[in-house]
């Protein structure tokens, strides 16, 4: 089917696809890498604006309306366009000041995962032995029990052969929720990003389950593999 992936992921945002076509995205999304970069930037985008709404002060608001509304002006076309520019070079500045406020907010088992996935294998045994011994073309390479924050886990660890990670991490106590997290189905599944690292979190049979990748796609290809999905 020919598709256009900047308007599909727009409508598909927006939720203005019919239910079939909206179906249809969705199991496209999965075969298709410009259309999943396109509905993932876009929700990215969404979500870091309505994080600032939440965060920031009412100083830094005024100042990023007055900036939209004079980009907005009926006489914006008669203004050099070096105006323009330097509007939107201090917004972006506002909003770059404010995203380490926003890893601040993480709760703390979840940002001790993305730096675990970051920081190198841990230190591994074999058992217990991994809910599945493979996802994709990444292989089990042990298992670790960590106290990640407030939560103590086991941590499953497993790599491709050219060394990308990803950190399977169970617990009988349920993660916390991250700030920012986009809700996907079944509830109450959740996927959220902290910095360069993707998460997806689900509970299943008593377990809070975590998936930590270098990507959406990798961390949710986790999930399906381990039944979550």
């Amino acid at each position: 089917m020919l598709h256009d992936p900047e308007r599909d992921a727009a409508a598909y945002l927006a939720d203005e696809l019919s239910a079939w076509r909206r179906l249809w995205f969705e199991r496209h999304m999965l075969d298709c890498h410009e259309c999943w970069s396109e509905a993932n930037t876009a929700r990215q985008g969404r979500m870091l604006a309505e994080s600032l709404r939440q965060v920031a002060p009412p100083s830094t608001r005024e100042r990023i309306r007055s900036v939209a509304d004079l980009a907005q002006a009926p006489d914006r076309r008669r203004w050099p366009s070096l105006i323009l520019a330097s509007a939107a070079a201090v917004a972006i500045a506002i909003v770059l000041a404010l995203l380490p406020r926003l890893m601040e907010q993480q709760p703390a088992s979840l940002v001790a995962a993305a730096q675990l996935l970051r920081s190198g294998a841990p230190t591994v045994q074999q058992q217990p032995g991994p809910p599945v011994p493979r996802i994709g073309e990444y292989a089990w390479r042990g298992t670790a029990q960590r106290a990640l924050g407030e939560v103590t886990a086991t941590v499953y660890s497993y790599s491709a052969p050219d060394g990308r990670r990803i950190l399977v991490v169970a617990s009988n106590r349920q993660f916390p929720r991250a700030v920012n997290a986009h809700d996907l189905k079944p509830a109450p599944s959740w996927m959220a990003e902290i910095g360069d690292v993707s998460l997806f979190c689900s509970d299943k049979g008593g377990t809070s389950w975590l998936t930590v990748a270098a990507d959406d796609a990798t961390a949710l290809s986790a999930g399906h593999a381990l039944g979550l999905r």
